[in-house]
């Protein structure tokens, strides 16, 4: 074969391999979620200003309202939504910041609010972002957020999850692998004055694919969403505890837990962009409401 021929069969071949890569993930993901999960439709987002809704996080100000934000190629602006409706009752713009793919929504336990400026689909980003403010409520306004730039340890990845610990020990940013994410911790306190580096927890498993996710209220439990479902995590061993499947949607990109630690919130991109409770089964419920166990380095 001609080289120069050869040469150009192998980006197809490299798509192929891809495509092939992804169907097995998913469906060893459907295999693993095997639990019944029970899902009601919430509201709807319809506003014209929030085409593509990339992540979800309720207000520990008012649990009647909600957050989200688009993701690439739009104006750095977080909504605030109200939960039952899904009307947009506040815009608050990020004025200066520049970012490339916001993903995630994180409220820690002070009650900042966290955007993660965290996608890199062809990992070649050697720092990504994380902005700080104060959470807004509802109105339209612009705000200067606080800065901080973040390295992975181990080279560049794709990611947009961002979990905040209630309890206070931090927050961790979760990868989207084809074969299994990656969860890594942030240093605590973040500088504002250096690149802040998010070290790998070695012994901590995440499922493939992961779009979001948030710490269960009691922060003994992380709940992470995937394309295809919900997966439950032990918040100290980071193991899996239970999953499920979810009814399929557009582009599955966002969760949010709800303040009674009963359920979770799930949206997606596109308009509408239906905003679904999803029950968690009795025995999470049960396990989340429990005293918290803290967490442990394991690495």
């Amino acid at each position: 074969m001609n080289p120069r021929h050869r040469r150009a069969l192998i980006p197809g071949l490299l798509v192929v391999l891809l495509v092939i890569v992804l169907v097995a993930a998913l469906a060893r993901e459907a295999r693993a979620a095997d639990g019944e999960v029970d899902v009601e439709r919430v509201s709807t987002i319809t506003d014209a200003r929030v085409p593509e809704s990339s992540a979800l996080v309720v207000s520990k100000r008012d649990p009647e309202l909600a957050y989200t934000i688009n993701d690439s190629g739009n104006v750095p602006t977080v909504f605030t939504i109200e939960v039952s409706t899904g009307d947009v009752v506040g815009a608050t713009r990020l004025a200066g910041a520049e970012v490339v793919d916001t993903e995630a929504l994180a409220i820690d336990h002070d009650g900042t609010l966290w955007v993660a400026d965290i996608g890199d689909n062809d990992a070649i980003r050697s720092t990504v972002s994380l902005l700080a403010i104060e959470e807004p409520v509802l109105g339209e306004k612009s705000v200067r957020p606080l800065r901080y730039e973040v390295r992975y340890a181990d080279g560049s990845a794709d990611a947009e999850a961002l979990l905040a610990d209630p309890s206070g020990h931090g927050m961790f940013i979760v990868s989207k692998g084809l074969l299994g994410g990656q969860v890594y911790r942030l240093p605590q306190p973040l500088s504002r004055t250096s690149v802040n580096v998010a070290q790998p927890m070695a012994e901590a498993e995440a499922p493939a694919l992961v779009t979001d996710g948030d710490f269960l209220p009691d922060g003994a439990q992380v709940v992470l969403r995937t394309y295809l479902g919900v997966h439950v995590l032990d918040a100290t061993t980071w193991q899996e505890t239970w999953s499920a499947t979810l009814p399929e949607t557009r582009q599955s990109e966002s969760l949010a837990a709800e303040p009674d630690g009963t359920s979770v919130l799930v949206g997606s991109e596109g308009l509408p962009s239906p905003i679904q409770r999803v029950t968690l089964p009795e025995e999470q419920r049960a396990a989340m409401l429990a005293p918290a166990s803290g967490i442990i380095d394991l690495d």
